[in-house]
């Protein structure tokens, strides 16, 4: 866990706890102040074989992490999950390739970011790719509401749950937001495999969107297409 990354989940644990004791408005008004000090810029870039500054790799395998939250049809539809099908696994997802998104509502990047990774996400349901990949976002310390207000913000599009106690965030490695990791399951229940991690603010619009087709085409030339 890198420095920043300590202190972005010392500073974030902070701000909840004095949400239980103070008006909200309060709360999200010094959250929204605090975080870019807590938040400096992180390298983007990486590729399939490449690491996060967390230390995950391509290759590596990670626990099957169980997600919590509401869950609406739309986004239960997308996923090939039954309606109301929270709580879930990310391997219970009918994809082959699953990206995940680390963000956190008070992170200054992840707000930059928004609108370019909701093209990316609607370029990706409308490209060739979209039937094998799904694109997932997990808000890092974020409770319901918080989620919930940074999708409405944004406008976002694609599904998102909130990581309140950091379950989640842990299984990426206490990674800084933004991170972003490509992942395959395993047969038999074995785990995720990473296929990209990516840790920082990625590059242009296009060149996220082709570095995700690199990845998968990557990933289909060496391993056979998942069975559902």
């Amino acid at each position: 866990m890198t420095r920043y990354a300590r202190l972005h989940t010392t500073l974030f644990k902070n701000i909840h706890t004095i949400g239980r004791t103070s008006s909200l408005a309060l709360t999200l008004a010094l959250a929204l102040a605090l975080a870019p000090l807590a938040l400096p810029d992180l390298a983007a870039g990486a590729t399939p074989g490449g690491a996060s500054a967390s230390g995950i790799k391509a290759g590596d395998t990670l626990p099957d992490a169980e997600i919590k939250g509401q869950i609406s049809p739309e986004h239960a539809a997308y996923l090939g999950l039954p309606a109301g099908g929270a709580p879930f696994r990310l391997s219970q997802i009918k994809a082959e390739l699953v990206l995940v998104e680390i963000f956190s509502m008070y992170c200054p990047r992840c707000q930059a970011a928004a609108p370019k990774l909701n093209r990316v996400f609607e370029r990706l349901k409308a490209s060739p790719l979209g039937s094998r990949l799904k694109f997932v976002a997990l808000g890092a310390g974020n409770t319901p509401f918080e989620v919930d207000y940074f999708r409405k913000k944004h406008n976002a599009s694609m599904p998102m749950f909130p990581d309140t106690d950091y379950t989640l965030h842990k299984v990426f490695g206490n990674v800084g937001t933004p991170a972003f990791f490509m992942l395959r399951a395993l047969p038999g229940g074995k785990g995720l495999k990473v296929l990209l991690a990516q840790e920082g603010a990625t590059e242009g619009e296009d060149a996220f969107f082709e570095q995700i087709q690199r990845a998968a085409v990557h990933q289909n030339e060496r391993s056979p297409r998942r069975q559902e």
